[in-house]
């Protein structure tokens, strides 16, 4: 199926990787919902556990991070009848370490210092508690959602909020159009 592209779709969606370990280690195989396994596996992890994973972060073009050697990991620990518990936490700790790592390359390229953490990944309290104290250790300011949800709702609202400033800026021209006439 792999080889051929049968049935594989691409996504740079975190849910999707969610949704993979969740199903490797046997937490979720099926969803009826949105962030159904993300929210089991989350729950299942062990919050004892520090260990991560290895992770890759490509420098070639736009960065990316490359998950594939923390699957290898996950399941060399199945193989090891590792429990579901310590692998959900190696996991959400492998993602708030690839955040870190990858705001640290951007910060040596760029400067930047400011961290804005926001998507439905970041509803995920176990995940968002270790990256933003991971963050804020390597003297990062993190900025996060306070007034309204970091999932789609807020996509919601930022369509808004530009609908409604090209609409202004098109009453606004017709406004300056009028004057001229």
């Amino acid at each position: 199926m792999l080889s051929r592209r049968i049935n594989c779709v691409d996504t740079s969606s975190c849910g999707r990787l969610f949704d993979a370990v969740a199903s490797l280690i046997g937490v979720r195989h099926e969803v009826t919902f949105e962030g159904q396994a993300a929210i089991e596996l989350e729950t299942n992890a062990d919050p004892s556990v520090e260990r991560t994973y290895p992770f890759l972060i490509t420098d070639n073009g736009p960065a990316q991070i490359d998950m594939r050697p923390t699957i290898e990991a996950i399941v060399r620990d199945l193989s090891k009848s590792k429990p579901a518990s310590e692998i959900a936490a190696c996991f959400h700790n492998t993602l708030a370490a690839a955040i870190v790592e990858a705001c640290n390359r951007i910060r040596s390229s760029d400067g930047l210092t400011c961290v804005c953490l926001s998507g439905g990944t970041f509803q995920n309290m176990f995940l968002l508690e270790r990256a933003v104290s991971r963050l804020r250790q390597n003297g990062f300011e993190v900025f996060l959602h306070a007034k309204v949800p970091p999932n789609d709702g807020s996509i919601a609202l930022g369509q808004a909020v530009i609908a409604n400033a090209i609409l202004s800026s098109r009453d606004r021209a017709d406004d300056q159009q009028r004057l001229l006439a």
